[in-house]
């Protein structure tokens, strides 16, 4: 049975590509390994240095319309719209039997895919939840899933079924035209529609693993422990198989650029510290501070800000609901 796993970036986010690419041949060496370039090939980059995978231009998929969505979209937007279109490229390129699993380029695999690809024997999508412990107050994390969507979209895996395409067909029509950062009206790019993807179709399989898509979102539930050369998760029945580097910059304090306080800080978090140096020298290896600073060739619509007043809102309302929780 063909499974294959891809990635998106544009030319600034490859290093990040490559390392996670390294890790997919290392954990998963007979699963190829395909870099979905959303942006125009750069004279200044060597692709041939991400060789041994294979890189698929956005603009060779067939979808003419790529350009209207351009006009509109931003970087971030634009990456995670084209999603359920390469779904449909590779699932149709592999053919029937296949399995494809997409991964976010800022994701590393320390552990092989062979549980989420026996999941697809019997059911069609699989995804993970954000969360996975109900706590007694209500927390931040609870808060940011659901503004976020209550899935991480830097994951999800797919099997070749008459009702694996009705969803992407489906999730393609919202993204076309609706994939974007307007959380005051409920809308996170990809993200948020997967919320009622379950209500829609069916053979979804939602997988709580801790030691799957740990990011910051999830830390207060997940522990790193390490034995010998391997990462566990809470506790060694639970191997660690793919961690979510979302928004960590190299030489950062914090974890995660999305927040800047002491409570996001790595020295608060001492069991992070060796996954996050082992990363930022994995990312170096792969030229990200060349890479970083290359600008997307495409013309991206211009990155849009949330109004002030909504963020000053947001931020109160989260503090309020908090300070209510724990009195």
């Amino acid at each position: 049975m063909q499974k294959v796993i891809f990635t998106l970036c544009s030319n600034n986010y490859l290093a990040h590509a490559k390392t996670l690419g390294d890790s997919v041949f290392k954990t998963n060496p007979d699963v190829p390994f395909i870099i979905g370039l959303v942006d125009k090939r750069d004279p200044e980059i060597d692709y041939s240095f991400f060789k041994p995978f294979e890189i698929i231009d956005f603009d060779q998929i067939g979808f003419p319309f790529f350009e209207d969505m351009l006009a509109v979209y931003n970087v971030i937007e634009f990456n995670t719209a084209v999603k359920p279109y390469y779904l449909e490229y590779l699932l149709k390129r592999q053919g029937k039997g296949s399995k494809v699993f997409y991964i976010d380029p800022d994701i590393v695999l320390y552990s092989g895919m062979d549980k989420l690809s026996a999941i697809l024997d019997n059911s069609n999508i699989v995804l993970t939840p954000m969360l996975t412990v109900a706590n007694a107050t209500v927390t931040m994390d609870e808060l940011v899933a659901l503004r976020h969507g209550i899935y991480n979209l830097g994951f999800i895996g797919v099997k070749y079924s008459d009702e694996t395409f009705r969803f992407v067909k489906w999730w393609q029509e919202r993204l076309r035209r609706h994939c974007v950062i307007d959380k005051p009206r409920g809308l996170f790019v990809d993200q948020k529609w997967i919320d009622l993807a379950p209500l829609f179709f069916t053979g979804i399989f939602l997988f709580p693993d801790p030691g799957y898509n740990i990011s910051w979102w999830n830390f207060a539930e997940r522990t790193v422990l390490k034995s010998g050369d391997k990462f566990f998760i809470n506790d060694l029945s639970h191997p660690l198989v793919f961690f979510h580097f979302s928004g960590y910059s190299v030489g950062s304090n914090y974890y995660t650029g999305r927040v800047s306080n002491a409570e996001y800080a790595l020295e608060a978090r001492p069991d992070l510290v060796e996954i996050f140096k082992d990363y930022s020298n994995r990312l170096k290896e792969n030229q990200y501070e060349k890479l970083k600073e290359q600008k997307p060739l495409l013309k991206f619509a211009p990155m849009k800000k949330e109004p002030t007043g909504v963020i000053n809102r947001t931020k109160a309302g989260i503090k309020s609901l908090l300070k209510k929780a724990i009195s």
